[in-house]
């Protein structure tokens, strides 16, 4: 009777130990992925705050001239157009109708 009770005891006490081992190691994981979360998250600010320190702006004055030198060199007609754009006699421009007839 004394040995079955020395075993259970001793079965007891090594499922306490696997119980808390297990316990441990969750816990120990949970704490692992709220550290990566905390990680990201300070990383994400830091980016913010970067970002809102350096500010990019756009360049207008090199937009503007890109433009003009685009009207100029031909690239801004459309598909119906041409290049050239519209001609401004004759054509279907000056007509009344909806379709130009």
């Amino acid at each position: 009777m004394a040995i079955s009770a020395t075993i259970g005891a001793a079965a007891l006490g090594a499922g306490a130990t696997v119980y808390a081992s297990n316990k441990q190691a969750k816990a120990q994981k949970r704490a692992q992925k709220q550290a990566a979360r905390n990680a990201e998250d300070a990383r994400r600010q830091a980016d913010r705050e970067f970002n809102a320190a350096n500010q990019k702006s756009p360049n207008v004055a090199a937009l503007m001239k890109r433009n003009r030198a685009d009207a100029t060199s031909g690239t801004s007609g459309t598909f119906l157009t041409g290049t050239n754009g519209a001609p401004a006699s004759g054509g279907m421009l000056g007509r009344t109708t909806l379709l130009g007839g």
